[in-house]
């Protein structure tokens, strides 16, 4: 058999990102739930002017519009869909157009099939919401353990080859950094579009990737696009950025950096930079772009532009969760900003969809105190964070267990009961260890992690 042709539009709105797109507008929704039943209506009056309520036909027809908005939208916006089909029922009987042995109470079963139907959606949507922000989550948790993973790689390979030639290792340089980032929120003079620290990050580059002249550029929102926005700041004497730049082009479309020695850059290349790099943090959002102009040409190679984009990464994630972090480590001082950075993220995912997480709260104060946190350290479970701190001149740890529900908890208990059994010949009493959680599906856990610590 040929295949059935279809006009072109028709087979573009067939599209199932025209049908079904990801986010559909407020208005847009309102014109579907108030257009679809019109529709339905207009339909029923053409094909049949007589019995406009299709009240004979083996099949209720007219109830497909708001089954399909309830589907579409959930339980409201298909009652609301209802209206029309009920006005129409009251027109066309004061008309004398539906059959006598049409019942009203057959409106009563539909009513049912909309909720119905609209329950199943609005349970669907929220299991998929919660599915999206999980994945979400986990996706930014791979990216920054990749860019970690990367940074420890350079660390470790190269640059403690080149210790004698750096003032210290990027690690102490990164944790300096991050210092600064929060220092810098915490001055009430700072803007609050600006770039915290901005300075002291062309300074820490100039002294590991040997950068002469630079400068830092916001990125503003135009619509869904970015452009290049105002010079926030500079080192050395740097050349004017132009929005129409060759390598500001491939750099923020590739979402990496480019330079002039890439093989992607054509000999008659319009661009007067080295280096653009933009700086993208761990949710995949470009904030800025640096521009080099001049830096050594031994300098100019694959180790220092991977360490470049390290550092730009590292800063971006840092700005994007510096004031929440201050204001955590302002009520526990002691607490580490990468411990501080994720019970944000999971405060914040606990609050917009309901997705719980575990806090356990261990002290130590049995004779072997200072032995059993030292070797617990080492059998952590992947996805957790350890603090380890002092409550009460007694050794303590505080595990956080993200995206882990009651049942988590419970595994912890008795994987660590396990554990101190089979080590240490004894359980949470005989060895005198305190385990105590903090759901945040039942209690706020920054309240009750301050009291922890200060009672």
């Amino acid at each position: 058999m040929r295949r059935l042709k279809l006009p072109r539009w028709f087979k573009r709105y067939l599209k199932t990102d025209r049908l079904a797109p990801e986010r559909i507008a407020l208005r847009a929704q309102r014109i579907e739930i108030a257009v679809i039943p019109l529709i339905v209506i207009a339909i029923g009056w053409l094909a049949s002017p007589q019995d406009p309520m299709l009240s004979q036909g083996q099949f209720p027809w007219f109830w497909f519009a708001p089954v399909l908005v309830a589907l579409r939208y959930g339980v409201l916006p298909g009652l609301l869909s209802s209206i029309p089909i009920l006005i129409n029922w009251v027109i066309a009987e004061q008309w004398g157009l539906v059959a006598e042995n049409f019942s009203s109470r057959f409106f009563f079963g539909a009513g049912l099939l909309v909720l119905l139907c609209g329950e199943f959606s609005d349970v669907w949507r929220d299991r998929n919401q919660r599915m999206e922000e999980t994945y979400l989550y986990v996706t930014e948790r791979l990216s920054r353990l990749t860019k970690r993973h990367l940074l420890l790689n350079q660390s470790h390979d190269r640059l403690e080859q080149e210790m004698l030639a750096r003032p210290g290792s990027l690690r102490d340089a990164l944790a300096k950094l991050r210092g600064l980032i929060i220092a810098a929120h915490s001055e009430s003079d700072t803007p609050p579009d600006a770039m915290p620290a901005s300075s002291g990050l062309l300074q820490l580059l100039s002294q590991y990737v040997n950068i002469e002249s630079a400068a830092l550029y916001l990125l503003d929102q135009d619509g869904e696009d970015q452009v290049l926005g105002r010079q926030v700041a500079f080192i050395g004497e740097p050349v004017p950025l132009q929005a129409s730049d060759d390598l500001l082009r491939q750099a923020m479309d590739g979402r990496s950096l480019a330079h002039i020695a890439s093989g992607d850059v054509s000999l008659d290349r319009n661009t007067s930079q080295l280096v653009v790099a933009p700086l993208v943090a761990g949710n995949n959002t470009m904030i800025a772009v640096l521009a080099i102009n001049r830096m050594p040409f031994f300098s100019l190679n694959v180790e220092n532009l991977q360490m470049m984009s390290v550092i730009l990464a590292y800063y971006a994630d840092n700005i994007r969760n510096a004031p929440g972090v201050q204001e955590l480590q302002k009520r526990l001082p002691t607490m580490p900003a990468l411990f501080g950075e994720e019970l944000m993220r999971m405060i914040r995912m606990q609050d917009k969809v309901g997705i719980s997480s575990q806090i356990m709260l261990m002290t130590f104060s049995g004779s072997l105190r200072d032995q059993i946190p030292s070797e617990f350290i080492r059998i952590k479970r992947g996805m957790d964070l350890y603090w380890q701190t002092i409550v009460n001149d007694y050794p303590a740890i505080i595990v956080l267990m993200p995206l882990a529900s009651s049942s988590a908890k419970e595994g912890f208990v008795n994987r660590v009961s396990g554990w101190l059994d089979s080590r240490f010949k004894g359980n949470f009493e005989t060895l005198e260890v305190n385990v105590r959680s903090i759901d945040f599906a039942l209690q706020d856990p920054l309240p009750a992690l301050v009291e922890f610590l200060k009672k």
